[in-house]
């Protein structure tokens, strides 16, 4: 199934639908949390239901949506012609390739004037912003881009992000005044239950016979509950 389609993806699309909540932010507390990939899941889900939807990339830090940065200005008059046609209701704006334009968009009235002018030809529009706590020259700060959305996802990972970065992010976002929609919880280096139960059985379950241990250990291996795939 496609990841877009899941239970936890309709929960959170009905949610935005639900606030008519039209510019999403999405954003993650340190490296690695996934949001880029949020960020693409949000706008295909976005999308399902015939709607344009537009994934700007803004994660200047990291590798964002995987396209090479290309020139486009905000006082372009055919901003069209930047755009990557995804399928017919989704269409994605790379990183900007020129550090003029990226100065630029650190003005907040350019940057709410871009989100603007696309809101008039896209129902939805989704900022892939990576890390919140990552400021320097390169960068748009991801609070501004989040002050010019309807709302924000803030993405952290299990077992990565420690409790400093997760508490750093939202006083940044409170500060702004940002809408904080949700907090999404990255699964992906978060050991399972079967991980963990394996890891004490090797360390505490000395005393146990090694045919023992092998059975157990399978039947841990073997586990989708477990495992996490239970779904």
């Amino acid at each position: 199934m496609k990841p877009w389609l899941s239970e936890e993806m309709e929960h959170l699309f009905q949610q935005l639908h639900q606030q008519q909540l039209r510019i999403i932010c999405v954003a993650s507390c340190n490296q690695k949390c996934g949001s880029s990939t949020m960020s693409y899941w949000l706008a295909e889900r976005c999308s399902v239901n015939k709607t344009k939807v537009l994934l700007i990339d803004l994660d200047l830090s990291g590798s964002g949506q995987g396209y090479e940065p290309i020139p486009w200005e905000t006082e372009n008059k055919n901003k069209e012609q930047n755009l990557i046609k995804k399928h017919p209701f989704l269409d994605i704006l790379p990183q900007p390739k020129d550090q003029s334009t990226v100065l630029t968009l650190r003005h907040p009235h350019k940057l709410r004037y871009l989100l603007q002018y696309w809101q008039q030809h896209y129902h939805y529009i989704i900022c892939d912003t990576g890390n919140i706590n990552t400021a320097n020259w390169r960068n748009l700060p991801a609070v501004n881009i989040a002050n010019a959305s309807d709302g924000i996802l803030l993405c952290l990972s299990a077992a990565k992000t420690t409790e400093s970065e997760l508490l750093t992010s939202i006083t940044k976002l409170e500060k702004s005044n940002c809408n904080i929609i949700g907090i999404i919880i990255n699964d992906q280096f978060n050991p399972t239950l079967s991980q963990r139960m394996l890891k004490s059985l090797e360390n505490k379950a000395w005393w146990l016979p090694a045919k023992f241990k092998d059975k157990i250990a399978a039947i841990l291996n073997r586990s989708q509950l477990l495992q996490g795939k239970y779904q």
